[in-house]
């Protein structure tokens, strides 16, 4: 029963750890997919822009009787690369601040919000189990045998938790 306990603290520990990883890792793998799509979507872009280009030299053509300028040429290349850096500012700004203040703390609160509201019903709990386990036993022996070796892994779960957070919190 011992080895039991002991194998469930390190491995609540080592999930705590790995569920905080887990959201680092999913970033990593979505922004690694979405820069793949951007870049797709820019490569498109550039075809389009490059054929409208020349089926608009086509047209001057045929219009005019004679080839376009360079000039217009450059003028047409330029519009369709300020289309295209247009495109890049709207990505970029997705998923930014919204400025409005009260939204952006009620997003920013969510987490750790619920981790009190989890905490101290977890608190209460365990002070009401105290109590009643008081009136039954010695006090220190309630205390000690309210603090089982599923709180333990609990307690190594959230410390791994927090403190992996913290590493990749400096690193950016």
């Amino acid at each position: 029963m011992e080895l039991f306990s002991i194998l469930t603290t390190v491995l609540s520990g080592l999930g705590g750890g790995l569920l905080r990883l887990l959201p680092e890792l999913i970033g990593l793998w979505n922004k690694r997919t979405d820069n793949a799509h951007e870049l797709a979507m820019m490569g498109r872009q550039i075809e389009l822009e490059t054929l409208q280009a020349a089926q608009r030299r086509a047209q001057a053509e045929q219009a005019h009787g004679f080839a376009m300028d360079e000039a217009s040429l450059k003028g047409s290349i330029e519009m369709g690369l300020r289309a295209l850096d247009a495109n890049r500012e709207a990505l970029t700004s997705q998923m930014q601040l919204t400025k409005i203040w009260w939204v952006d703390a009620l997003n920013m609160l969510v987490r750790p919000l619920t981790t009190y509201y989890f905490l101290g019903c977890y608190g209460i709990v365990k002070t009401c189990m105290i109590a009643v386990a008081m009136r039954e036993r010695d006090p220190w022996v309630s205390i000690i045998q309210c603090w089982t070796p599923d709180d333990i892994s609990i307690l190594f779960a959230i410390l791994g938790f927090w403190f992996v957070g913290r590493t990749f919190e400096k690193k950016q």
